[in-house]
């Protein structure tokens, strides 16, 4: 097998996930905390996860492929 033939990682299942808070995805995202959760709402930006009593997280993954999507639909 040739370095060319070399398969691709696989990831692990039970690898984790990045996950960053409201504040991380405005610093990242210029949008207003309005605006961001009216693009959850209407499906146009990734869904948090509860992950506790009234506190939410992203997955850092999901806002980056949101962020190359962008850039798809432009190109």
């Amino acid at each position: 097998m040739t370095d060319t033939d070399a398969p691709e990682p696989v990831k692990q299942d039970n690898e984790l996930r990045q996950m960053i808070t409201m504040k991380q995805v405005l610093a990242k995202v210029p949008f207003s905390r309005s605006t961001l959760l009216r693009q959850v709402e209407e499906g146009n930006f990734p869904k948090p996860r509860q992950i506790a009593s009234g506190r939410v997280a992203w997955y850092l993954d999901e806002v980056v492929e949101w962020q190359r999507e962008l850039d798809r639909k432009v190109a």
